[in-house]
């Protein structure tokens, strides 16, 4: 196994709580492996959480969290996930449509990314300029998808592990 650079954007500082924001793909899934058991065990003590006060804290994070984080130079969700469109947002780059309103884009990475670019930026699908959905609400009923994105948005990841700070949570 390869060594990776640890690459830091910044430091995030709230109530007394230092954290390095870890931004490196490939730390952020390897991580994401060894905490694998971690994370589920935190996923069953937030069901015990009020929700309404989980979605309040993860909206704050996410607010803090996202400006520090450049999405436009890390595009690992257009390279790992395959977002749903509308017909109708997809007619501007189709000739034929489907009977089905939605579809799933299929391609790895998605045939709209160049050079970690997105070429359709401006009229991208609803379902890529709504990610990581850190905004929306019930995030503990949400909870299998945003572990499937922790380990692939540095976002999520800080988020998250944030989460668990905040909530005092220690893995036992």
């Amino acid at each position: 196994m390869g060594v990776y650079l640890y690459v830091v954007h910044q430091r995030y500082s709230h109530s007394n709580t230092f954290m390095q924001l870890e931004t490196n793909i490939k730390n952020i899934q390897q991580i994401a492996q060894r905490k694998e058991n971690e994370n589920l065990s935190f996923h069953s003590f937030l069901k015990g959480q009020d929700f309404d006060k989980v979605d309040a804290i993860v909206h704050r994070l996410y607010g803090e969290i996202a400006p520090q984080i450049n999405c436009l130079k890390c595009a690992n969700c257009c390279l790992n996930l395959r977002p749903i469109a509308s017909n109708e947002e997809l007619s501007k780059y189709v000739e034929e449509k489907d009977i089905e309103d939605f579809k799933y884009l299929m391609s790895f990475p998605c045939k709209y990314l160049k050079d970690k670019k997105c070429t359709i930026y401006s009229d991208r699908p609803e379902d890529c300029r709504s990610y990581p959905y850190l905004h929306k609400n019930e995030f503990v009923t949400r909870i299998l998808g945003v572990l499937q994105n922790y380990e692939i948005c540095p976002i999520v990841f800080n988020v998250f592990e944030l989460l668990k700070i905040e909530f005092g949570w220690r893995n036992k």
